[in-house]
């Protein structure tokens, strides 16, 4: 078994192996068996990211999950109204993982990535609380439950226009499951307090084998221009760009290597910086491996953040 994912700027004809299809505009929506992720595409690249496997998938909802599966792996994603108070949204977020976890067990699988969308991220609440602490706290209470050690799944976290938040995540039948974190960076939950007072819950990459397959996918996790755990080069998006790329190859081998696929966020404050941001991406992944997208990032000084999928 193993899951092809790759960028295209058409659809396929045939749908019934496709575990999903992801478009990259302003809206959040599930329709047609494709999920927009309510991130736009800022480089003139309409491009939809698919994932394809080798038997036929099959579809369900539930819990206002959607839900496509087949014997080795399962995508689920929910789309939630952000609206209410605080606490009534972070219970809204705790009631889905636990759903997440209740469906990949019952599948015989283990998440290995979660993916998060949300409205107004940075937001300060009277507390001095964002949304980002929303988020860190509904995972960190759920995961005392199911993570005696710090295993946990690869994670992205972005912040979006719209009033909607979208999570999903993709869980594996494992045959092999390791954490990979960066000897650049300190890992996320030991941050000291005053980077974060809620803990960032994600490992920065997890490697991973399906069953009946000894070739390993390496998911990693949103990176940044942080070295330990400080951001770098506050203000400079070609640096913090550099610094991010610096992390990011700790992950992935890119020299011919057509696996690596990733998706680029750029704040809506950098669109000055497209063509230069645009430019480098192309020298350094090629002009078909990458998507460049408008999102904002968890600390108010990055810039810029990357995310992808490789086979390790």
């Amino acid at each position: 078994m193993s899951i092809n994912i790759f960028l295209s700027d058409k659809l396929p004809k045939e749908r019934n192996k496709l575990l999903t299809v992801i478009s990259f505009n302003k809206k959040i929506d599930y329709a047609n068996n494709i999920l927009s992720a309510g991130v736009p595409s800022i480089n003139g690249k309409n491009l939809y990211e698919i994932w394809e496997v080798k038997d036929k998938v099959d579809r369900s909802i539930y819990s206002n999950i959607n839900i496509s599966k087949n014997k080795y792996c399962l995508f689920g994603s929910t789309i939630i109204d952000n609206k209410g108070s605080y606490e009534e949204i972070r219970l809204e977020i705790q009631e889905k993982y636990l759903d997440f976890f209740k469906i990949s067990n019952e599948n015989g699988m283990r998440i290995v990535k979660i993916w998060h969308y949300l409205p107004e991220l940075l937001k300060v609440y009277p507390d001095k609380k964002t949304n980002y602490s929303l988020l860190c706290e509904s995972r960190e209470e759920i995961y005392k439950n199911f993570y005696k050690n710090s295993d946990y799944p690869a994670a992205t976290v972005i912040g979006i226009e719209g009033n909607k938040i979208l999570i999903y995540f993709l869980a594996a039948s494992c045959e092999t499951y390791e954490v990979v974190e960066n000897q650049r960076q300190v890992s996320s939950y030991n941050y000291p307090q005053n980077i974060f007072s809620e803990k960032p819950m994600f490992s920065r990459a997890v490697s991973f084998s399906f069953k009946d397959n000894i070739q390993k996918k390496i998911m990693i996790s949103g990176t940044a221009s942080i070295k330990g755990y400080e951001s770098v080069h506050k203000s400079d998006v070609a640096k913090q760009l550099d610094e991010a790329l610096k992390n990011y190859k700790t992950f992935a081998k890119l020299e011919s290597n057509p696996s690596n696929i990733c998706r680029v966020y750029l704040t809506k404050y950098q669109t000055e910086n497209l063509s230069m941001v645009a430019k480098k991406l192309e020298n350094f992944f090629g002009t078909s491996q990458y998507i460049l997208l408008q999102g904002d990032i968890c600390r108010s000084e990055l810039l810029i953040e990357i995310e992808g999928i490789s086979n390790a």
